[in-house]
């Protein structure tokens, strides 16, 4: 049992629950070290969790990234199979080459623009995983319903 509650007033910033536990007066040092640790406890519990959704988020974003290249390399070998080499020879239909080259660059841009978004994307998420406690504190600063005492 806690040795104070905490007012609903009081901001959703985590760090502003480990000033108030610090800066709370207690009957012994005890009961200070036994609260300030139970505050820093549950708040790192769900900086914990914050962090392993930052994980998966990233292994996700990597395995999409791994497809995406796959998926590219693919088209470069298209072109390469079934334009260039294609045109190196005397009998070629100019028109369905033509028609190819279209659908595989549009294939092509298609993958450029997937794989630049995957890229803002994890440099958005790398951000957030140099320092989860700041990233997570901004979470639930700006989404105050995600925090609940701790």
């Amino acid at each position: 049992m806690p040795v104070f509650d905490y007012s609903p007033a009081v901001a959703a910033d985590p760090e502003v629950y480990r000033i108030h536990a610090r800066e709370e007066s207690y009957p012994n040092s005890a009961a200070e070290k036994a609260e300030i640790k139970r505050v820093d406890d549950a708040i790192f519990d769900r900086v914990r969790i914050y962090e392993n959704s930052l994980v998966d988020t990233s292994q996700a974003l990597i395995e999409r990234g791994v497809v995406l290249t796959k998926d590219a390399t693919n088209i470069e070998r298209a072109v390469r199979e079934e334009i260039k080499y294609e045109l190196d020879s005397s009998r070629v239909d100019l028109k369905s080459a033509a028609e190819r080259y279209t659908a595989l660059r549009s294939r092509a841009e298609e993958q450029i623009d997937a794989l630049e978004r995957v890229a803002r994307e994890a440099e958005w998420w790398a951000e957030k995983a140099n320092d989860p406690y700041a990233a997570y504190r901004a979470l639930v600063v700006r989404y105050p319903a995600l925090s609940k005492k701790y």
